[in-house]
């Protein structure tokens, strides 16, 4: 039997007490805060030892070996880098790649002009549209000054009236800029004509944000329920209007208030049951025609330009059901409903990445919008993929001319951000939980930074074995035209082009 590599590596990092393997535990004596270096040795073996003869349960289904994972040897190519005119003489613009949304065939992309420098490039951000693999990406709708940055972009089907009865399933594309002042509004595209129509939120007097729009059935009205979580307006819920422009109607007031200097992060849907992060806090609805919000989680020390990101529904590692998955403090989190909304800690993100690189990391931003299940066509293997950032040292960028050339460098506070677009691939084999780190490879080496997002292709030639990559961050460094998206095919076994596990540093 194949021993995983991944596997040994994570029994290295698992306190000695804590070793799992093949979704059981094997629980060993501690010998004290600072367990010696034999012990974690003697453990390794012990783990190795009973894998290999198939561990305690035959029946437990072992992790593949990293170089296995599909997602890890994935071949790319240039898709999209901003600054150009499309076929309609628009220019095509951006600093950043916000989202990437499938819908109805086609590929839609939100876009960031946060920080761009060249005063000649109208601070607007744009939706854009990618109708084949071999098509041009070209501008759909181009928002106003007033709107300089995406916060959501979404499709969602709508199966009931505003009464909760059964209707013929109504997909809609929702999009939601940010506004300096003003009305904050939510647009719907009309699929018949290509025009956008805008629903109202409510009004602001100073920027805001609408940073995530989640959909739910309602479990005791039946309604399908729309929600938009904008930062200063709090959660407002809505539903399907199709009489109403942007055919959504919206409720007056907030069902939850947003905390103060918070953001509202994203909603996902777990048990049945629809959940809000914000930059600090998770939140579960009570559903009902007077519904309510519940915190059940609380992240004193995170912040909000970082925030809570990435909250999905994962399956329960440790049994039935679907338990809460999402990045704060820079750490892979699961919370478990079933039991007190108990916290796991799957990954220290920062200690993993500086055992793969080969150099000290001291921060990531993970997970910026949600966790992308995918399963490689042809097999029932589970994967997870995120995007990331990452920061390194003064004295670890100082050491090295390449990286230092080439490192994004924030002024205030001092940070040093890497120039790749890395993402971490997560495996589930019962409760054994793995990762792999890889990266968006480009012989040209351009300045990438982050992956905020990651889509798997629409298009119906790809046979679900491509995925479209997105992002870049400013993080308050002027840019101008660095918004960016490549394409990502799977690749034959015998033919790997990813670079997984010790990825270069540079």
């Amino acid at each position: 039997m194949e021993i995983s590599i991944a596997t040994f590596r994570n029994a290295m990092a698992t306190p000695i007490n804590k070793v799992a393997f093949g979704g059981e535990r094997l629980v060993l004596p501690r010998h004290g805060a600072a367990a010696v270096p034999w012990c974690r040795w003697m453990t390794c073996l012990v783990v190795l030892l009973l894998v290999a003869l198939g561990g305690p349960s035959a029946a437990v289904r072992a992790a593949p070996a990293v170089a296995d994972w599909p997602l890890a040897r994935l071949s790319f190519q240039p898709s999209m880098a901003a600054g150009f005119r499309d076929t309609n003489g628009k220019l095509v613009a951006g600093t950043e790649v916000m989202h990437l949304v499938p819908y109805k065939g086609r590929l839609y992309a939100s876009t960031s002009l946060w920080m761009e420098n060249d005063p000649a490039v109208p601070k607007a951000c744009q939706v854009l549209v990618l109708d084949s693999p071999q098509g041009p990406w070209r501008v759909d709708h181009q928002f106003t000054r007033n709107n300089l940055r995406y916060g959501s972009l979404k499709a969602v089907t709508f199966t009931t009236d505003a009464q909760g009865k059964p209707i013929a399933p109504a997909t809609l594309l929702l999009a939601a800029p940010d506004v300096f002042r003003g009305p904050v509004q939510v647009y719907c595209r009309d699929d018949q004509n290509g025009e956008w129509s805008a629903s109202e939120l409510g009004t602001v007097t100073k920027y805001a944000t609408t940073r995530s729009i989640g959909s739910h059935r309602d479990t005791v009205t039946r309604i399908d329920r729309i929600f938009a979580g904008n930062d200063k307006l709090g959660v407002i819920g809505g539903y399907y209007a199709p009489a109403e422009p942007g055919h959504i109607r919206w409720e007056k007031s907030a069902e939850l208030a947003t905390p103060a200097g918070e953001r509202v992060m994203s909603f996902c849907e777990c048990n049945g049951m629809v959940y809000c992060a914000t930059s600090r806090h998770i939140y579960q609805r009570r559903d009902g025609p007077a519904p309510d919000w519940k915190e059940v989680y609380f992240c004193p020390k995170e912040t909000s330009p970082s925030g809570i990101r990435g909250l999905s529904a994962v399956p329960n590692p440790a049994g039935s059901g679907q338990v809460l998955w999402f990045a704060a403090l820079s750490k892979a989190r699961r919370l478990d409903p079933a039991d007190g909304f108990k916290e796991t800690i799957e990954l220290d993100i920062p200690a993993y990445l500086t055992r793969e690189l080969g150099m000290r990391v001291t921060y990531a931003l993970a997970a910026y919008n949600e966790l992308l299940p995918f399963t490689v066509p042809g097999t029932a293997e589970p994967f997870w993929v995120f995007g990331f950032e990452c920061c390194y040292p003064a004295r670890v960028v100082n050491a090295d001319p390449q990286l230092k050339t080439r490192a994004q460098k924030k002024e205030n506070p001092p940070a040093y951000f890497a120039p790749n677009a890395r993402y971490c691939i997560r495996h589930a084999a019962g409760a054994n939980i793995t990762f792999a780190v890889a990266e968006v490879t480009d012989a040209r080496q351009p300045l990438l930074v982050s992956t905020r997002v990651i889509a798997v292709s629409p298009f119906v030639e790809d046979h679900g074995k491509a995925l479209y990559f997105g992002g870049f961050d400013c993080n308050s460094v002027p840019a101008h035209n660095t918004a960016w998206i490549y394409r990502a095919e799977l690749t034959p076994e015998n033919k790997p082009t990813g670079n997984a596990n010790g990825v270069s540093g540079k």
